[in-house]
């Protein structure tokens, strides 16, 4: 009888041995066929001949939008015999992106795509870069005093109408304050975002109600410095205004989480910028009234587009506009 418990175990022991030898070569299988595809790819990749090296350089290649910008131009620039890399002040180092703007200048690129926020010193570079024959495309926010060839994107007055519109449509007779947080460096008198949602506030508002319009100016190319600067405005003793703007999606991301841990769902309003899971899903919720976005796919390929027309054809249209996006809760619910 002994023997054959024994013996039952044993057979019980092969078996299971051989199910997990079996996974096993299963799951080696699957990752060595991921590989060897992954490998198929580059490899293709690599063997093909480029006829030109673009270079795309941004605050942040940690945020969706630019993954998304990136990802998008790529797949253009792969189709116009062109490779493209992503540069950032985030890539680690000290490296700024006027540094990535020398070194795409000492290396003789075919083209840069730039992310440019009013820095000091950064349209002198882009002249620069345009006098040694590299063509200039600037993204979401133009230079307009540079000699860039294209600027892809929508101009500050459309983008601040929309926005107005959306502050419009969000004041209450509770509404004593609006805060723009901006993104870039430039004088509040220059800026028609500022200008349009100023406007469309004192037309909702007429004489009956005051609300003072604040800014403050977000430059930071550390997620841990933006989230310092959106707590500040929290815990301020005046408390925080009832209605927040954001330009961009770390902004966003951080004003939300703020608002959520300091328990104001419902005291402050945040308009919010682009479509990343965290912000559609607050969208969605109803935590976040609405958020704007350019369209990322547009502004990949129109990117491209324009350093191929420059030299494939001499020229290239100095402004390519793309499409703005307003998302709500409703809007939400029809995407997904």
């Amino acid at each position: 009888m002994e023997n054959r418990h024994r013996i039952g175990r044993q057979v019980w022991l092969m078996v299971a041995a051989v199910l997990v030898a079996i996974l096993f070569i299963f799951f080696i299988s699957s990752y060595y066929n991921k590989i060897m595809e992954n490998a198929g790819a580059m490899s293709e990749e690599l063997n093909q001949i480029y006829k030109y090296q673009y270079e795309m350089i941004v605050d942040s290649r940690n945020e969706t939008f630019w993954q998304d910008v990136y990802n998008n131009a790529r797949k253009e620039a792969l189709a116009n015999s062109a490779v493209l890399e992503l540069k950032s002040a985030e890539n680690g180092g000290d490296y700024t992106k006027m540094d990535y703007m020398d070194m795409s200048i000492a290396a003789q690129v075919d083209g840069i795509i730039l992310e440019y926020n009013g820095e000091k010193g950064m349209q002198e570079k882009i002249d620069e870069a345009v006098e040694k024959g590299i063509p200039v495309v600037i993204i979401a926010n133009d230079a307009t005093k540079s000699t860039r060839q294209s600027f892809v994107g929508i101009n500050d007055y459309q983008l601040g109408q929309v926005y107005g519109e959306q502050v419009a449509k969000l004041i209450d007779s509770s509404t004593s304050r609006v805060m723009l947080l901006l993104n870039r460096e430039q004088e509040l008198g220059q800026n028609q975002i500022y200008a349009q949602i100023y406007s469309a506030i004192e037309k909702k508002a007429g004489n009956d109600q005051r609300i003072k319009i604040q800014t403050r100016n977000i430059l930071s190319y550390s997620r841990f410095d933006t989230e310092e600067e959106i707590r500040s405005i929290f815990q301020a003793p005046e408390g925080p205004p009832q209605i927040l703007l954001c330009l961009d999606e770390v902004t966003t991301k951080c004003a939300y989480q703020a608002m959520i841990d300091y328990n104001m769902v419902g005291d402050v309003k945040i308009i919010g910028y682009y479509t990343s899971r965290s912000i559609m899903e607050a969208v969605k919720k109803g935590l976040i009234p609405v958020t704007i976005s350019m369209n990322v796919e547009q502004i990949g390929k129109y990117s491209i587009e324009a350093l191929t027309e420059y030299w494939e054809e001499g020229r290239t249209n100095a402004y390519y506009n793309v499409d703005l996006d307003v998302i709500a809760s409703t809007k939400v619910e029809t995407m997904y």
